[in-house]
């Protein structure tokens, strides 16, 4: 028995540790039989005596075989014994983004976008087999010295749909992870685009110490997406949508809306321009690559696999049938699984040693000597004897049918020489978006051939038609549809296929989508405000739209029977707006409301927005009372008097005034008020008709509130009517 911990892989050579963690350690190796390096995930002794843990490793390799694609790290072997459980894996020579990260901050927009491609295409040939990594991250990408990007790390990924436990790198974890509910694609998205987010500012999308506070921000804080250059900043928008079912629902259709916007603000070479700067920066890291940055590293690829399997492994992958095939190394009780959907061991297989591996170049000598020998020696021997005697009797009589005339026509079906794709054009109404475009298609013969065409939007596929195409050999095919909603951003295109397929396979055109008007999705006024002096008056609009085009934003105020003039702002670049409007009122409003109307154009969903405050001026001092009573002649009591007040301020003021008869106004007959504001000088005209008023006194007295003096003011005369004749 091997003591725990010094176990290694049969047939392996190790050169050093690359990294160690809680879960293990990882090695660069040698396979010995071909000198190929690999790099070998051993999970630690703690791990593997926890219940559920060798499974978990188990389960890694097999989600690892079922994702075959150059943008993920290969799987060549895995092998348990009872000291120990290690995966054999493709060795990158490169540096973990995080490293990059580490050391240069923000790599740039370009640089961004080719990892955020990379890696999206990594998750994207995942999710196709239904796996969800759970867990992207910057240390899961690798950048070689080619400014590639590779994935790695399947360790916690799960089928799509199963929820499991809640697991993940916290500072990436979608909002649904949180939460505990299943993984999706939509979950690998948000992890991706969190990571673009710090390949773009150098920085985490959400920092936090406490994970509570972090779950918060993943869940309910706004998308930072004001801090990313404006034209990537849909993308961080989309990605990180807070339900999942807002954002792309996988991350191949994430990679055509990232196309397309890469292409619009960075150029059709953005892509060549980014890797280069990963190139830079990667070879700036060299020294942390696993070849220490120096020489080619050799590549294993399946050869490795199939030879450490054998013939019967071979048999499995070449007709891509990968069940949990146990295969036991003589005399060592290692078990190598080629790990599938099945978990029972295969039996009667012949054992190899380990130490016998065939190199992949003897695997390809070999491999013709032993299959032939085989096959020829058993079939010649039973198919002769069966298949000449029953032919001749059946098929003679049949024959001289007309079975022969449709012979040729199968054995020379049409053949689709070419197919093009162009003429394309979309209607700009956003009420009748009609797409159209012109297919023509080449064939050698008159035979049917099916066209088969699909119109897309942003990747997705919005709508398809065939028809059948027979009786020439050139085509041309104008062909549209009504989009349903039109598009707004990115690239609309029209796919073809024909049956039998044209040797080119599908040909896709594509054009870009114009911008639509930016539409004003919210118009709020949040605040209307007056001063004390009852002469400046202030508003604050919020106004939110779907794009960052032009609008224009209108606001007037009102009060005390007065307008403004209407005021106009024009707002681009964002998709969100708060300003404040300003207006000195000519007269001072201290009395009634004050409001403001904004709107915008286009209009908004509600169309103007109005929104009231009461006025309400400090209160002012009367510094100045005088009343000035009309005179009487010929017996007229039909008296008009004046009253002039003076006030510190435009505050309201109430006038009070008293006409009477009698000396010392004992005999009160008439009581006026008046409602002064909104100046500081007022002269008020007060009429009022005694009748006949002969031989007695009449005065008009003035009260004020707030008071001026302690008593009225008062003003008095004698009605004289002896000089009447």
């Amino acid at each position: 028995m091997v003591p725990p911990g010094d176990w290694r892989v049969p047939g392996y050579a190790e050169v050093r540790t690359l990294g160690v963690g809680g879960g293990g350690r990882v090695v660069l190796a040698v396979h010995e039989a071909s000198g190929a390096h690999v790099a070998i995930k051993y999970l630690s002794e703690d791990l593997r005596g926890q219940p559920g843990f060798l499974d978990g490793f188990r389960d890694e390799a097999r989600l690892l075989v079922e994702v075959d694609d150059p943008h993920v790290v290969k799987l060549y072997e895995y092998v348990q014994t009872p000291e120990g459980a290690a995966i054999v894996m493709e060795l990158i020579d490169g540096a973990p983004l995080r490293a990059l990260l580490r050391a240069e901050g923000g790599t740039g927009a370009e640089a961004a976008l080719a990892v955020l491609k990379g890696s999206l295409l990594g998750l994207a040939a995942a999710h196709q087999r239904g796996v969800v990594h759970r867990d992207y991250k910057p240390e899961n990408v690798v950048v070689p010295a080619d400014g590639s990007s590779k994935l790695v790390d399947f360790g916690i990924a799960v089928k799509a749909g199963d929820a499991g436990t809640p697991a993940g790198t916290p500072a990436y974890m979608a909002p649904e992870q949180w939460a505990g509910h299943p993984a999706s694609p939509a979950t690998d998205v948000y992890a991706a685009t969190a990571v673009f987010y710090e390949c773009l500012t150098g920085r985490r999308p959400y920092q936090a110490t406490e994970h509570v506070v972090l779950m918060h921000m993943h869940q309910t804080a706004p998308i930072p997406a004001g801090d990313v250059p404006v034209p990537v900043r849909g993308l961080i928008e989309r990605g990180m949508a807070k339900d999942p079912r807002l954002r792309p629902a996988t991350a191949a259709m994430f990679v055509a809306e990232l196309e397309a916007v890469a292409v619009a603000a960075y150029g059709p070479d953005w892509e060549a321009t980014g890797r280069r700067k990963l190139a830079a920066l990667a070879g700036l890291a060299a020294g942390l690559f696993p070849m220490g940055g120096g020489g080619s590293v050799p590549q294993v690829g399946t050869t490795l696999f199939k030879s450490s399997l054998g013939a019967f492994g071979r048999s499995l992958l070449g007709k891509v049938v990968i069940g949990a095939v146990a295969l036991v190394v003589a005399g060592s009780g290692i078990t190598a699984y080629v790990l599938g959907s099945s978990d029972e061991p295969i039996k009667d297989v012949t054992p190899v040693v380990a130490e016998e591996l065939p190199s992949p170049t003897a695997e390809f000598t070999e491999e013709p000597t032993e299959e032939p020998t085989e096959e020829p020696t058993q079939e010649p021997t039973e198919e002769p004897t069966e298949e000449p005697t029953e032919e001749p009797t059946q098929e003679p009589t049949p024959e001289p049918d007309p079975t022969p005339t449709p012979t040729p026509t199968k054995d020379a079906p049409t053949k689709v020489l070419g197919v093009n794709v162009g003429g394309l054009s979309l209607a700009s109404s956003a009420s009748a978006p009609l797409a159209k475009g012109t297919v023509s298609v080449v064939t050698d013969g008159v035979a049917k051939t099916t066209l088969t065409v699909k119109f897309t939007v942003n990747g997705k596929v919005v709508g398809s038609q065939s028809m059948a195409l027979s009786g020439a050999k050139k085509y041309t095919k104008a062909v549209s549809r009504d989009l349903g909603t039109r598009p707004c951003a990115g690239t609309w295109g029209i796919v073809a296929t024909t049956s039998p397929a044209a040797a080119t396979g599908a040909v896709t055109a594509t054009a870009k989508v114009a911008a639509c008007p930016t539409q004003v999705t919210d118009l709020a006024v949040q605040s209307v405000a007056i001063d004390k002096s009852g002469k400046t008056a202030t508003a604050t609009v919020k106004v939110a739209t779907d794009g960052t085009g032009r609008i224009e934003l209108n606001g007037d105020f009102t009060g005390a029977s007065q307008s403004s003039t209407l005021q106009a702002l024009r707002l681009s670049g964002q998709r969100s707006y708060t300003r404040t409007f300003t207006y000195t009122f000519p007269k001072a409003v201290c009395t009634g409301a004050v409001g403001f109307t904004a709107s915008t154009d286009p209009d908004g969903p509600s169309g103007s927005v109005r929104k009231e405050v009461k006025a309400d001026c400090d209160p002012p001092k009367v510094i100045g009372l005088a009343v000035s009573l009309g005179g009487q002649r010929d017996g007229n009591g039909n008296i008009t008097s004046t009253v002039r007040v003076t006030t510190d301020g435009p505050g309201p003021v109430k006038l009070t005034t008293t006409y009477a008869r009698g000396e010392g106004g004992s005999n009160p007959v008439n009581t006026q008020t008046f409602a002064l504001s909104g100046e500081t000088s007022y002269s008020v005209t007060v009429t009022f008709d005694f009748g006949t008023l002969c031989d007695t006194y009449y005065s008009l007295a003035a009260v004020t509130d707030p008071a001026f003096g302690r008593a009225p003011t008062r003003d008095q005369k004698v009605a004289n009517c002896a000089i009447i004749q």
